[in-house]
This record gives structure tokens, sequence and C-alpha cells, in this order.
């Protein structure tokens, strides 16, 4: 049996991780995909009205929810941070 050998002389250091996901994304990208989610909400509210061929179910809500599939949600991801430099800093 092999004895676990310990150095003294190396001390645990704690890492603090940071969210993968404050590195690119910013406020503006998470008020943008939660304004998406709740027009998906109503989106899909307005496509369950009775009567189905009610013009919320046949007209809005299609319309709402292309938007939120083809606009909201990219442009969510896709819109990037702005690098601060030292001189806006300044």
């Amino acid at each position: 049996m092999a004895k676990s050998v310990r150095k003294k002389g190396s001390p645990k250091v704690s890492k603090i991780l940071t969210s993968p996901f404050s590195i690119y994304w910013s406020k503006t990208n998470y008020i943008i995909l939660a304004l998406g989610v709740v027009l998906s909400v109503l989106g899909y509210y307005f496509l369950s009205i009775k009567p189905w061929n009610s013009t919320a179910s046949l007209y809005l809500a299609p319309i709402i929810l292309i938007l939120v599939y083809l606009v909201f949600f990219p442009l969510s991801i896709l819109i990037k941070k702005k690098e601060t430099t030292e001189q806006e800093s300044k």
C-alpha cells in the first residue's frame, strides 16, 4: 500500500468561478431575452383563445411568435457587450 504524501508548503487555494455568460452577456441581452419570453407567452396565449378562427388566434398570435423567434431571441444572443478601454474609463 502506498502512503499519501502531503506537501506542507502548498496551501489550498480556493478559486472563485465566474459565470461564462458574464463575459458575453450584458444587461441589454437579458432585457431583450426577457421581453422575448414575455411576448412568446403572450403569443401562445393569443393562439389558445377560443374560437379558433378569431382574429387574435389567426393573425395576431402568429405575427407575435414569428417576431419573437426570428428577431428577439437571435437579437438577445447576437448583441455583443461593448468593450471598455482604458481611455473610456478615464
